[in-house]
């Protein structure tokens, strides 16, 4: 007789509310097909907003583990619940008025609420079972959402290309895993790390699950030498699609390999470790000189995106309290420049036909004072600039480094952000070339309201936490003590 496992329906009933929304989504739009009008996006933001809700009345409740242990809820998890929420309803708000989301604009709602549901699940997998499948379905829902504008060859291209390369890097993950379980009997991360600290030191089977497994996570965060995917992908997909992308994928990819060091692959520290400084390296010094020479906007973010990976390594390197917390308020830095960034790009597409470089934002600054000022800010967010976000983001990982004796790898980030000021510079400059101002003008955008109210909300949190960091940063300290005792 098969025993069903225990599940606490109030630890997650985060990812219920989202599953829930999902299915009642996609009722609205077998009912409704070409006559949205905006339910589904409406219908999507108070799922999102009703996850959110459960996460933060259940902040601060002791640390539980569900679903025959596969689920681990915590102040981690709830944060990046919260986190994932917050990316998809501005999400919605920057897609609403896209022409595609008057055919489908419920199943675009829909499927952002399953890949929320992904990425809300692998923060809290406790197994590399649960891993699996939750980066399936959340990386399903994002080849899906990167395909969606069926009238653009560059999105069907975007989505394409990242199926057949996210398909790669999950099988990689899967043999890791595989390899791993054969080294230690168990798929769950304690008994991952238990069978890895009893473990003969350098035995083969040991160091390729390892290596795999840290392959097939940093795909996921666009990290070298797999990030071959994120500027075609980035570039392709449509702009709402690439800014959650950016944003929340980042932060749970980032979140599912912090946990999988600081846990199950703990013991064998000294195998991963150079590997990752190698990566971080790479990845922080390739990501800023490839922007530095491109035209197309997406695409420099892109690639700006790569740099920021390579930053956020060097805070799981550092590990501990302090690097936890860095890399938890680095990442919720990040997510609202990013989200609001390519809000503005959208906003320029409508009013461009879909077209985003240097050239075509030359003079635009004029045309959309506000759009122009908040991506000055985001721009100089990513750069770190004092009194944004970004600023106090990349110096807690900085200073984290230091005080643990890896200064050298904050040198490598100063030297990377300068860099970066270079090609975010491009922008600025060309969105206030005063020799192009004559003739410019902003067309009357569909979806405007919604796309500057995502744009206010985004450059409202940059602001707020460059100048009033405080509560974030004991935010970010009490999620990330999860990640420092496992250290």
């Amino acid at each position: 007789m098969i025993e069903a496992p225990n599940v606490d329906v109030l630890a997650i009933a985060p990812e219920i509310s989202l599953l829930v929304g999902a299915s009642l989504v996609l009722m609205v739009a077998a009912f409704l097909r070409g006559r949205d009008r905006g339910v589904g996006v409406v219908i999507g933001i108070a799922a999102f907003a009703v996850s959110a809700g459960f996460a933060i009345a259940a902040w601060g409740d002791a640390p539980t583990v569900t679903i025959a242990q596969a689920l681990q809820v915590d102040q981690l998890t709830q944060a990046v619940r919260i986190l994932v929420a917050g990316c998809g309803i501005l999400t919605l708000l920057v897609a609403l008025g896209w022409p595609r989301m008057r055919e489908a604009g419920a199943e675009y709602a829909a499927i952002l609420l399953f890949a929320a549901t992904g990425m809300t699940l692998i923060a809290g997998s406790n197994s590399f079972v649960t891993l699996f499948v939750a980066l399936e379905l959340f990386s399903i829902s994002l080849y899906v959402l990167c395909a969606f504008d069926r009238s653009s060859k560059a999105s069907l291209e975007s989505g394409f290309k990242y199926l057949v390369l996210g398909t790669i890097g999950s099988i990689i993950l899967v043999y890791g895993a595989a390899f791993l379980y054969g080294a230690t009997g168990s798929f769950q991360f304690d008994g991952v790390a238990a069978g890895l600290a009893e473990a003969e030191p350098g035995a083969w089977l040991v160091v390729l699950g390892v290596v795999l497994v840290l392959a097939g996570l940093l795909f996921k965060i666009g990290a070298l030498p797999f990030h071959m995917w994120v500027p075609d992908v980035y570039e392709g997909a449509p702009t709402s699609v690439t800014g959650f992308m950016a944003a929340a994928t980042k932060i749970a990819a980032f979140v599912a390999l912090a946990r999988v060091l600081a846990e199950p692959l703990a013991p064998v520290r000294d195998t991963w470790e150079p590997v990752l400084v190698v990566v971080a390296v790479a990845t922080i010094v390739v990501g800023n000189i490839a922007a530095l020479v491109q035209d197309n906007v997406k695409r420099m973010l892109a690639y700006s995106s790569i740099a920021a990976a390579g930053f956020g390594l060097i805070a799981i390197i550092v590990g501990g309290e302090a690097g936890s917390r860095a890399l938890l308020f680095y990442l919720a830095a990040y997510a609202p420049m990013a989200i609001g960034a390519f809000a503005v790009i959208t906003l320029h597409e409508r009013d461009h036909h879909g077209i985003t470089t240097l050239e075509s934002i030359r003079a635009w600054g004029f045309a959309r004072p506000f759009a122009g000022l908040a991506m000055v800010v985001f721009l100089l967010g990513f750069a770190g600039f004092p009194l944004t976000a970004g600023f106090l983001g990349k110096f807690l990982v900085a200073g984290s480094a230091v005080e643990s004796g890896w200064a050298w790898l904050a040198v490598v980030g100063a030297i990377g952000s300068v860099i970066g000021i270079a090609y975010y510079l491009r922008v600025i400059l060309a969105m206030y070339d005063r020799s192009a101002r004559s003739g410019v003008h902003a067309a009357g955008a569909p979806g405007l309201a919604s796309v500057s109210i995502a744009i206010a909300l985004c450059l409202g949190l940059v602001i707020a936490g460059g100048v009033l960091p405080g509560i974030g940063i004991d935010w970010a300290g009490e999620a990330a003590r999860v990640l420092a005792a496992g250290r």
